[in-house]
């Protein structure tokens, strides 16, 4: 028995979870890192993403190497978004889809928050990627920073369900620098959706203004107002288990007498 067993947080769901999942942003960690990570971390976590381009950077064995060891903890892997709007812009969407299966992604991310691909390339992609390849699709909505939306978000989101996205993304950076309304857009996208299929991107340095405190500042938020089974994507390694322990009311929140509130 665990030697604190008793005193306990919030109890959180046990993977595979439906709800309360958290996405770790992989930036190429090695494989000594990355085992480190799924020893300490893989019941904490639910996705991988191997950011941008970085499956194609990153050497053929090592990319297989190191999808098969998330696969192993039950951890889902899939490649950037960015690199499919790559693929994209170039006409290789069948040539990256066919890529990705050989490379033994079973999810990938479809996006059009960087490139001007537009909805319907989006949504035509996400058909594809599922009838004819059999992978499943995180869809995300939402723009880069200083790139303007041109539909609202609840369009672009039914948009991907509608052609078969399993979750959608909201982009970080809609977040960081809210447009005017961006609120009521996220109210009428959770009211119509669900907390279930919607998952907030952490924004990161990259962007303009973030530090450090402004990612704690964002996880504490988004969990203070949709409870701490919110679906949180994009979260750094080292910060994998501090934000677990938030979630489980006993990080830097501990003793604060806050109650569970799942969607």
């Amino acid at each position: 028995m665990h030697p604190f067993h008793g005193i306990d947080g919030i109890e959180r769901p046990e993977k595979p979870r439906e709800y309360g999942t958290t996405m770790v942003a992989d930036w190429g960690i090695g494989p000594n890192l990355q085992a480190d990570l799924l020893q300490t971390g893989a019941n904490f976590f639910d996705f991988a993403k191997i950011a941008v381009g970085l499956s194609r950077v990153l050497s053929d064995q090592l990319l297989r190497e190191k999808i098969a060891l998330y696969h192993a903890h039950d951890v889902a892997a899939f490649p950037g978004g960015q690199f499919l709007e790559h693929a994209g812009v170039h006409k290789q969407e069948d040539q990256y889809l066919e890529a990705a299966v050989t490379a033994g992604y079973q999810w990938i991310e479809v996006s059009d928050n960087l490139a001007t691909l537009g909805l319907d390339w989006k949504a035509k992609t996400i058909h594809k990627a599922i009838t004819s390849y059999g992978l499943n699709v995180l869809g995300e909505v939402g723009k880069k920073e200083g790139l303007s939306r041109d539909v609202r978000m609840m369009e672009d989101v039914q948009s991907c369900i509608e052609a078969g996205a399993r979750i959608v993304l909201i982009e970080a950076a809609e977040i960081v620098h809210p447009s005017a309304g961006l609120e009521a857009e996220l109210d009428e996208v959770i009211e119509g959706v669900g907390l279930k299929q919607i998952m907030f991107e952490l924004p990161g340095p990259w962007i303009r203004g973030v530090t450090q405190s402004t990612i704690h500042e964002m996880s504490r938020d988004l969990i203070a107002r949709y409870g701490p089974n919110v679906n949180l994507a994009n979260v750094d390694p080292g910060q994998l288990l501090p934000l677990e322990a938030y979630r489980q009311g006993l990080g830097v929140n501990a003793g604060g007498g806050w109650s569970e509130d799942s969607p």
